[in-house]
Parts: C-alpha cells; structure tokens; sequence
C-alpha cells in the first residue's frame, strides 16, 4: 500500500542531494537542433511528460522544505529578538529588531529559505522546458498526420471491386469526335 506520507517525507531530505541525473537523462534525449521528425516527435511525447512528471514529484517535497524552513526562519528572528538582543543589552523595539535581522542562526534559516524557493523554481523551469517540447512535439505530430491525410488518397472511399458492366463500351465514331473537338469550347 502506498501512503501519502511516504510521499511528503522530508526526514533526511536536503536540497543539495537532489538527484537530477534523471532529468538530465531526459533532456540529453530531445533534440539539440531544429531538426524534428515523427519518431523523434512520438519518443519526445514521452520523454517530456515523463521528465515534468519526475520535476512535479520533488517540487511536493520542497514546497514541504520551503514550509519548515520558513518557520524556522521566523524562529530564529523571534528568538533572536526576544532572547539575544534582550541579553545584548538593546531595549528598544527597532533595536531588537535590528539586532535579530543580523543574527547569525536568523542568516542561516533565511539563506536555506532562500536556496530552497530557487531549487522549486529551477524544477518549476524546467517543468516549463518540457512543456514547451511537449506541446512543439504534439503539433508536429499533428500538422504531420493532418498533411498526410490531405495529400494521400483517401483509402476509405477507393472501391477495388470489380466493375461489371452488362454492356458493351459504347464506340465513337471518327465523326463524332470531330463533332466533339475534343472538348474545346465554341466562343462564338
């Protein structure tokens, strides 16, 4: 049985040791050039939902990370404000305020804060590199299949049955095709 919280748990869980091997797997896989065709097209379908599927996955555990490490970072600030600036002498508001804004377990909780929202938007990023791919290789596929239903004989309406005809082909005579001239138009 699979439970959601296997899902969200970050116990253990650090940005630095992401592996995203996986995803620049996938994206060594597109296409480097301009160069597109329906096989390539049909691969690079899955590749691309496979590749936003795999990004999705992490951004749940950092939008989790990016929660904790926002509270810690409140706390730090607050401790650093009531308790050390209170012990470093300061007795005003904008004093304790300041003196929290510089404390060095406040820093620390702010920069994890901070390299945690830029790890959700580099996998936000590339979710969006794939998208972009995913929706190119979609129409190509489409405007491919759609030129190639225009230009080929429509297969469902050609009839090889035998035609059986129950008279004889009727044969012209030399007079009428001069009567006919040969379907030119009289202007006059």
């Amino acid at each position: 049985m699979s439970l959601f919280k296997d899902i969200v748990n970050i116990n253990n869980f650090s940005i630095e040791n992401i592996d995203i091997s996986d995803i620049e797997e996938l994206i060594g896989k597109l296409p480097r050039n301009g160069i597109i065709d329906i096989n390539i097209s049909e691969r690079g379908l899955i590749y691309t939902l496979e590749g936003q599927n795999i990004c999705q996955e992490h951004i749940v555990k950092i939008d989790r990370l990016i929660s904790v490490l926002d509270s810690e970072a409140k706390k730090a600030w607050s401790k650093a404000a009531l308790d050390k600036a209170k012990a470093l002498g300061h007795k005003t508001g904008k004093d304790k305020e300041w003196s929290a804004q510089a404390d060095d377990d406040y820093i620390t909780a702010t920069n994890e804060l901070a390299l945690a929202k830029a790890c959700r938007k580099w996998f936000e990023n590339k979710i969006s590199y794939f998208s972009g791919w995913h929706y190119a290789f979609k129409t190509f596929i489409k405007r491919d299949y759609s030129i190639e239903n225009a230009t080929s004989l429509n297969i469902s309406r050609y009839d090889s049955s035998p035609v059986k005809r129950t008279e004889p082909y009727p044969v012209k005579s030399d007079e009428e095709d001069d009567d006919n001239n040969w379907g030119e138009v009289d202007w006059g």
